[in-house]
């Protein structure tokens, strides 16, 4: 149970704050501001992840791994993109149509998807559920999510998502964790070999712990680059490199309890995403075999903190916090 609820926090901005309860303006950022800050980060990399998934019609049946959420999400009409997206932010179950309790609408219906990429010309879901899962496991969806194709007609031309107060709940043995995203992102073709991904977006969250609630969120602003492999040939999502550059870094804002605080973050190296050799479709989508990325927090004094996420194999990485390792 506490690891399905972790999973669904992703963007845990959470866990330590039991242990720091209300802080005040700190110098630098501690060990308990690290795991917090990372567990963000890597929420960040899941929902990039399922930007940059495979959502063509084959997909799933071509790797036979289709799950009950994927199965019933077809039952509601939902565009395969948002299959992705849900899994990212880490609802794991959805009941069939027509079950009480949860109600899915989706508009236009049917939908018009003339490329078969799995983004609809324009859709947008809205989600008003609470319904049971196994384990006795309680689910609740709210708001919508809203999809805009770039060019229907031309797979590959980018897409954009808007989040409308979409908020997933789980909750279970004394248990809770509650996202709400608000804002949008993008990945827009500018040529044959680069593409735009623009994110300006909201991820807040509130974990309860018997009687004890604590609350979190981080505001992303950033413009960065993804180079497919393949040079836009065949799918250009297969692989390619996600750039932020250093010297025009994205920024994000971040705020817990009483405390909040700017940062700026880049890649460095440059990210490497390899879903061809990496990717796991029921899993976390973290499909990036090698890269970094560095946020850092300056404070008032001109101290720097930094936290690096580094990956060395598929899905594989370490965290540290100015050089020295964060802990799990």
């Amino acid at each position: 149970m506490y690891k399905t609820l972790r999973n669904l926090a992703g963007l845990t901005l959470l866990g330590l704050l039991a242990a720091c309860g209300t802080q005040q303006t700190q110098s630098t950022l501690t060990q308990a501001d690290a795991q917090a800050l990372s567990e963000a980060a890597q929420g960040d990399l899941q929902l990039t992840g399922a930007m940059l998934g495979d959502a063509s019609s084959a997909a799933l049946s071509a790797q036979g791994q289709v799950d009950s959420l994927d199965a019933n999400a077809q039952t509601w009409g939902l565009p395969r993109r948002i299959h992705l997206f849900l899994r990212a932010v880490g609802v794991l179950y959805l009941p069939p149509s027509g079950s009480g309790n949860c109600a899915i609408s989706t508009s236009p219906s049917p939908l018009v998807d003339a490329d078969d990429d799995g983004v609809p010309a324009n859709a947008t879901t809205s989600y008003d559920c609470s319904y049971t899962g196994s384990g006795g496991i309680s689910y609740n969806l709210n708001g919508s999510i809203s999809l805009q194709d770039t060019n229907d007609n031309q797979p590959y031309s980018g897409y954009s998502v808007t989040f409308t107060n979409f908020k997933a709940r789980v909750s279970g043995d004394n248990r809770s964790v509650e996202r709400t995203l608000n804002g949008s992102y993008s990945i827009d073709k500018q040529d044959a070999t680069l593409f735009k991904i623009s994110k300006n977006y909201t991820h807040s969250v509130s974990k309860t712990v018997f009687n004890n609630t604590y609350t979190g969120s981080l505001v992303f602003n950033v413009s960065k680059t993804y180079a497919p492999d393949n040079d836009g040939n065949s799918n250009p999502w297969d692989a390619g490199t996600i750039t932020v550059d250093k010297n025009n870094p994205g920024s994000a804002t971040w705020t817990r309890g009483n405390n909040t605080r700017s940062l700026i973050w880049y890649t460095d190296p440059t990210l490497h995403w390899n879903r061809t050799a990496c990717q796991n479709p029921l899993g976390r989508m973290m499909n990036f075999d090698n890269g970094a990325k560095e946020f850092v927090y300056t404070n008032p004094a001109g101290q720097t903190s930094t936290l690096r996420i580094e990956f060395s194999g598929c899905g594989q990485f370490s965290v540290t916090l100015n050089g020295q390792p964060v802990q799990p």
